[in-house]
């Protein structure tokens, strides 16, 4: 069995070893912002969803609270004309609105609420991809730096190499002089 664990290990190893020389910096780079600029867009499409059920929702307590001040000034014109029995229905129609009115005004607090924490993660995302594209702009230099300083170690040693030939050869050469 431990020969075929080591096997294993072996070829995994040499799976790893093939992809990370595969994989390019620079575009996976570009692959992680598109993605994130797709969750930008989702995001945004679910904060532009938010904010609609914010608005209705906002607009139902608006409308609800008219309700109230009309049924309230139809109970005083009642009153004023001496009419109780109008007056206590019309009261009886605004204690109703201003219990559904508390229903939404909980509704709309909620809705802000989540208003509120759609906002700042679209905001958190798109400063997010802008620090992460000015960090790709910067790991792509780093990268050709890189680059060109392995071409200049591989120069290098091809310099040295062929000094060495160079020696062997003047020494061959000084051999053979004499």
């Amino acid at each position: 069995m431990a020969i075929l664990e080591r096997f294993s290990d072996i070829i995994s190893a040499n799976i790893n070893a093939l992809i990370d020389k595969m994989e390019n910096p620079a575009k996976m780079i570009d692959q992680y912002l598109r993605d994130m600029m797709e969750d930008l867009a989702e995001v945004k499409r679910s904060t532009a969803g938010v904010m609609a059920e914010e608005t209705r929702t906002k607009r139902l307590v608006d409308e609800n609270q008219a309700e109230v001040i009309k049924y309230t000034d139809y109970a005083k014109k009642a009153m004023e004309a001496g009419n109780e029995n109008d007056a206590r229905i019309f009261l009886t129609k605004k204690l109703e609105l201003e219990n559904v009115g508390t229903g939404l005004a909980t509704s709309y607090a909620s809705a802000h609420e989540n208003a509120v924490k759609m906002r700042q993660m679209h905001d958190k995302l798109a400063t997010d991809i802008e620090t992460l594209k000015s960090r790709r702009e910067m790991i792509k230099s780093k990268m050709a730096v890189a680059k060109t300083q392995e071409t200049l170690n591989k120069a290098t040693d091809s310099i040295a190499s062929t000094k060495g030939a160079m020696s062997s050869f003047e020494r061959m050469e000084e051999k053979y002089a004499s």
